[in-house]
């Protein structure tokens, strides 16, 4: 069974598309002001930071729109590109939840730069409850020293 997992339109919107074309539009103002030599040290560096964003949010797909899961495989899409992950080719997976925030950062495989790392919002997805049983459910079959890595906390143990 294919579960599509969904994030509202306003929060596609203002996290994730607003944050994209505003830093491509930044970058390429940057590189308008290199051409022209009018560029500073200050504006190389928020034309660098927002090159990072860019690519986080538009090549990573850091910040994904949907997230699909079946039997066999989980994907995510965003900007009309997805990255599909089939079970049997994911050695290891792992999950961190933050603990200010209601997100989590999902690593898959050799997560790099480009590909593998994925912020989720389980409270704005539809259905994220379910999403995030069936992630554990994954990391209990392939990646199974990570299933107490929640339990670790800002408590203090004995």
């Amino acid at each position: 069974m294919i579960k599509e997992f969904r994030y509202p339109y306003r929060r596609v919107l203002f996290s994730i598309i607003v944050p994209t074309v505003l830093s491509a539009l930044v970058v390429l103002y940057v590189v308008v002001t290199v051409m022209t030599k009018e560029s500073t040290d200050t504006s190389l560096s928020i034309g660098f930071l927002a090159l990072l964003i860019f690519l986080d949010h538009f090549v990573a797909l850091s910040h994904p729109e949907i997230v699909t899961m079946s039997e066999n495989s989980l994907e995510f899409t965003g900007f009309n590109r997805s990255h599909r992950y089939p079970f049997d080719q994911i050695q290891r997976i792992n999950l961190r939840k933050t603990a200010f925030t209601k997100s989590a950062y999902l690593r898959i495989n050799e997560a790099g730069l480009l590909k593998g790392r994925y912020w989720i919002q389980f409270d704005n997805l539809s259905d994220g409850d379910e999403l995030l049983a069936r992630l554990n459910a994954l990391i209990e079959v392939k990646h199974p020293m990570m299933k107490n890595f929640d339990r670790r906390s800002f408590t203090r143990t004995k």
